[in-house]
């Protein structure tokens, strides 16, 4: 902002300062002891209308100083030459950005032999909006046939400087009341202070701004409430499609919802078998256990310890048959990639070349290393006691020697081999790779599956939605409202907000709410406000 200067006295300088295109928006201050007796100060601000030198284009320093003002301008002059009612700028001018204190206008230069009472209909025209508005009106000065049309009484005919200035007399809609004969000195611009008397317009600016006040609180709260209307829909539309396209990639085609396979929830799985299982085939259990150990050991160990522990795997016909059936449930950075590019598209957001390489990699690594859904022993043991119930003991043998733990190896091995990926499948595939397909009953199995479901899967589903949520931006509570609609459990991981996610640093997404008592208060507050200013407008 510009600090003020004084008006310098001198009129050349004065003038200078006036006119210096450069210093536009440097405010001058100047005292009149005339404006004292009166009882007015003046705010001016030449050719705000008119963009400087010195301004971009859409800016206005002057008319910006003007709206800044308004709450202590009781009204406002404008001076425009009479060539310029006929600008429709004029107009819009005045109607967008002028405060609506009382409204003077002031049409100089007005050439004759044109009357003041047509320029005066011009005007009304050119308004539209303004009822009987206050206009002066003042004749071209270097025009010398103008003495004819301004009044007698004219202050400037005899100045000792001989510089001509514009005399301003108020305007009558009556054409015989113009003409200078019969306009006398009361209707003089420096009588304003008589016609527009101070004390009566702060109080009309008062009652205006105070209907202001109320007029911009009751929008304002609107507008609030549109905003916040409009946040939650455009949050909710992006929570329901990432809802939709995290759903689709965590169940097969027939429906079935793929768990996430830790090797947490394998060693849960095998201690419980070998908990529950008779007492003929525990040491046959104890006996191939090791495979499963052997797995979790070089999955500790790395990717070298694998090929070195299980060399007799590489040439193995079923677990080759096996691991190509695994790695077709890995999921992997570039499905969560694309399910990324399927949910930008579907909302229209993000640019045609932007990626979402670092998102997918993100949301996949603390799915893998932060997601621990498991049953409770109890729950383990009641699952594979319907196992063992419904299972041949022979046939169970020759299984445990011959699928169980090598598939649960696999399992363990195959997300491993396949780098960054989390192997996803559903129960009933599980029960398939262990080899219970053929050993238990297809309605138990599927009984046991929606066990599974239950304890582990839906959990897992609201576990990778939250953290995808989470590194997208997608509020949690609108996420939480769609899974809850959709009959699925909350998720267990801790919400994490990131400033950087496409959310917030990209989309500007917000959820709120008005608060209405609030709002509520303010509006009655306001409105006791201006029933207090009219008692005492009626008072007084």
């Amino acid at each position: 902002e510009e600090m003020p200067e004084p008006l310098a006295e001198d009129p050349a300088e004065s003038r200078r300062q006036y006119a210096d295109v450069d210093e536009f928006s440097r405010p001058l201050v100047a005292s009149d002891p005339d404006l004292d007796r009166h009882g007015l100060a003046l705010l001016d601000c030449p050719d705000m209308q008119r963009l400087q030198a010195n301004e971009r284009e859409g800016e206005n320093l002057r008319l910006e100083a003007i709206v800044r003002a308004a709450e202590i301008c009781a009204g406002v002059i404008i001076v425009t030459p009479r060539a310029q009612l006929e600008i429709r700028d004029i107009a819009e001018l005045v109607r967008r950005r002028l405060p609506r204190a009382l409204r003077i206008y002031a049409v100089n230069l007005i050439r004759p032999p044109e009357t003041a009472e047509s320029v005066y209909h011009e005007l009304c025209a050119a308004l539209k909006t303004e009822r009987d508005p206050m206009c002066y009106a003042a004749y071209d000065y270097l025009v010398p046939a103008s003495a004819d049309f301004s009044p007698a009484w004219d202050p400037h005919r005899e100045r000792d400087d001989g510089e001509p200035l514009p005399c301003f007399f108020r305007v009558s809609t009556e054409a015989g009341e113009n003409r200078p004969d019969s306009v006398d000195e009361s209707r003089s611009i420096l009588r304003l202070a008589d016609a527009a008397r101070p004390a009566a317009l702060r109080q009309k600016r008062q009652a205006e701004l105070l209907g202001d006040l109320a007029r911009q609180a009751r929008e304002g709260v609107e507008a609030l409430e549109a905003r916040a209307a409009a946040d939650r829909e455009r949050t909710r539309r992006a929570a329901e499609e990432l809802y939709s396209l995290v759903h689709d990639l965590m169940h097969d085609a027939d429906g079935g919802l793929r768990i996430k396979m830790d090797p947490a929830i394998v060693v849960s799985f095998k201690t419980s078998m070998e908990r529950t299982a008779p007492v003929h085939l525990k040491p046959v259990m104890a006996l191939r256990r090791r495979i499963v150990d052997r797995a979790l050991d070089a999955l500790r160990q790395g990717r070298v310890a694998v090929s070195r522990v299980f060399p007799w795997m590489s040439g193995d016909r079923p677990y080759q048959r096996l691991k190509k059936r695994l790695r077709k449930r890995l999921i992997q950075e570039s499905d969560i990639e694309k399910l990324l590019d399927h949910w930008a598209a579907a909302l229209r957001i993000g640019s045609p070349e932007r990626t979402w390489e670092a998102e997918a990699a993100d949301i996949l690594k603390r799915y893998r290393e932060e997601e621990s859904t498991d049953m409770d022993p109890e729950d383990w043991d009641a699952l594979t006691r319907k196992i063992w119930r419904d299972t041949n003991p022979l046939k169970a043998t020759v299984k445990i020697f011959g699928s169980f733990f090598a598939g649960l190896a696999a399992v363990i091995l195959i997300p491993f081999d396949g780098g960054a990926s989390v192997l996803g499948i559903t129960a009933l595939e599980l029960f398939g790779v262990l080899g219970f397909g053929g050993l238990v009953a297809s309605g138990t199995l599927r009984k046991l599956e929606d066990k599974m479901k239950e304890k582990i899967g839906y959990r897992q589903f609201a576990n990778l939605l939250a953290i995808a949520g989470d590194r997208l931006g997608v509020p949690r509570a609108c996420l939480d409202g769609v899974m809850r609609e959709n009959g699925v459990v909350d998720a267990a991981m801790p919400e994490i907000v990131l400033p950087n996610s496409f959310g917030i640093a990209e989309a500007g997404w917000r959820i709120c709410r008005v608060d209405r008592e609030a709002a509520r208060r303010l509006l009655e507050r306001v409105q006791s406000w201006e029933r207090e200013d009219h008692v005492r407008q009626a008072a007084s």
